[in-house]
């Protein structure tokens, strides 16, 4: 018997349903498996999460199910969630994603409310040995807690979790491996504060380490985003030590590989199917929406008053960066919305004063944040853009820095000291680009929905339709300021 024995770990993250790139990642790990077993070594192969991206229309259509059949035919064994699969599936449609896996999910940090147990689709951790080596393989996600409390899902955070599970299971294997969608940060933070982990599979930023990092004894790998790359650990472990002789990681570029032809045609296949069934018409537009992402459009002011309406709330706002293509008059059908608004972002309420509402918008419409570009907390297009309202009638004045001379809420004189329900989007609540809103009171999410799927309500409200059309802004010159 050899001296030692060596495991290859090959893994992906952040695939974010980008079905172009997996024949190839196929190919990839196929082979690399035939090789590697071929000359008496180990193969372990596993998703980090967001494997699944509700902006593809193969992904919508089938709740992820196509995904988790791609994970399937491409061998996968181990795989975690990310917050796509966590937060912008509903409840039960996210218990019933794996019913056909045939791998195993881990989630540590997940848990149902009621039971204080992981789901039933799901272990806390695993024990997979290959030859005479023991691993545990770890799963956590980011604890994004407000959005899975109001799927009805309890997320915790990890590292006390991570502490009691290494703890209970050091003894009795060889190797701790965790997989992570929790971001490049916080797997820093868990290399250095948490005793007894040998390898970080990491996902959820989207970092490609080329050889990954060491933090102490632990070694941090990241594949970058859409599977541009597989990740490859190599770990030789010593029998005579009983311990890891070597471990180094690198990336396998995917354009370096041929095409799976039979996935690719399953791939195209389940895109038909789910293309027949988006298409079907939901409503009636007897009039065009344009998107516009730096002026206000009627496009824009419906989402505003769409989210609204369906929060309930005095005002609504949200950025016209989010739209990415027209609504042309005459039939509209849900596949037209998903193209239009793919986001996984969903509507908010929260409380706050008439002032801070005013910063908020005087902020909105400097030119700087209007071009800003944006990434992350589930935002699929390119720029923050102009901020749709609805409910409120503006005048300000375009300069250089723009200001806002008057706001009437509702056909009343804005009071700074007033309490207002403003109603917009949970990506505002997370990448922090308006300070003022994080400050007010009585945040509540509305989900499971999405935007597109308030607007497949909505936009059968043909008052709600014409009122869109009327402006919320009023652009004034110096002129007839001074003369106010």
């Amino acid at each position: 018997m050899a001296d030692t024995c060596t495991l290859h770990i090959l893994h992906t993250n952040d695939l974010h349903s980008h079905f172009d790139t997996m024949p190839r990642i196929a190919t990839c790990l196929s082979m690399h498996r035939e090789k590697w077993e071929g000359k008496g070594e180990h193969v372990l192969t596993v998703d980090i999460g967001d494997h699944m991206d509700r902006m593809d229309i193969r992904s919508e259509a089938s709740f992820g199910k196509t995904n988790v059949e791609v994970m399937n035919r491409s061998e996968i064994q181990y795989a975690t969630i990310g917050n796509n699969e966590g937060i912008t599936l509903p409840k039960d449609k996210l218990n019933k994603l794996y019913t056909d896996a045939r791998f195993t999910i881990i989630t540590g940090n997940l848990f149902e409310p009621t039971t204080n147990s992981v789901p039933s689709w799901a272990v806390p951790y695993a024990i997979h040995t290959v030859g005479e080596l023991r691993l545990a393989i770890l799963g956590m996600t980011i604890p994004f807690g407000p959005s899975y409390q109001s799927m009805g899902w309890e997320i915790k955070e990890p590292i006390p979790i991570l502490r009691e599970q290494i703890a209970a299971l050091r003894s009795a294997v060889d190797v701790v491996i965790l997989l992570s969608h929790l971001g490049y940060q916080t797997d820093c933070v868990l290399a250095s504060e948490v005793d007894g982990l040998d390898i970080i599979l990491g996902g959820h930023s989207h970092r490609a380490l080329p050889h990954g990092e060491r933090i102490g004894g632990t070694l941090i790998t990241q594949a970058g985003r859409f599977g541009e790359y597989v990740g490859h650990v190599e770990l030789v472990w010593d029998r005579t030590q009983n311990g890891i002789k070597d471990v180094r990681a690198e990336l396998f570029h995917t354009e370096q590989y041929q095409v799976d032809e039979s996935l690719s045609q399953f791939i195209e296949s389940e895109k038909v199917w789910a293309e027949n069934r988006l298409i079907q018409p939901i409503a009636q537009l007897e009039q065009d929406l344009h998107m516009g992402w730096t002026e206000e459009t009627p496009y824009g002011s419906f989402i505003a008053a769409s989210i609204r309406k369906w929060t309930g709330a005095e005002i609504g706002m949200a950025n016209g960066g989010l739209l990415l293509a027209d609504l042309a008059r005459g039939s509209l059908s849900f596949a037209d919305l998903l193209h239009s608004m793919p986001h996984p972002i969903n509507p908010c309420a929260v409380t706050i004063t008439g002032a801070q509402l005013t910063t908020v918008l005087e902020q909105a419409i400097q030119p700087e944040m209007v071009q800003r570009e944006l990434r992350g907390y589930g935002f699929r297009g390119k720029i923050e853009g102009w901020m749709c309202v609805d409910g409120l009638h503006i005048r300000y004045r375009e300069d250089d820095q723009p200001q806002i001379i008057q706001i009437e809420v509702n056909g009343q004189p804005l009071d700074h000291e007033r309490l207002y329900r403003v109603g917009t989007i949970d990506m505002f609540m997370y990448n922090r680009m308006f300070p003022d809103l994080l400050l007010g009171s009585e945040l509540t999410f509305f989900l499971p929905e999405m935007l597109r799927e308030v607007l497949a309500t909505t936009i059968k409200d043909q008052q709600m339709l014409q009122n869109a059309f009327l402006p919320r802004w009023e652009k004034i010159s110096s002129a007839s300021k001074n003369q106010s």
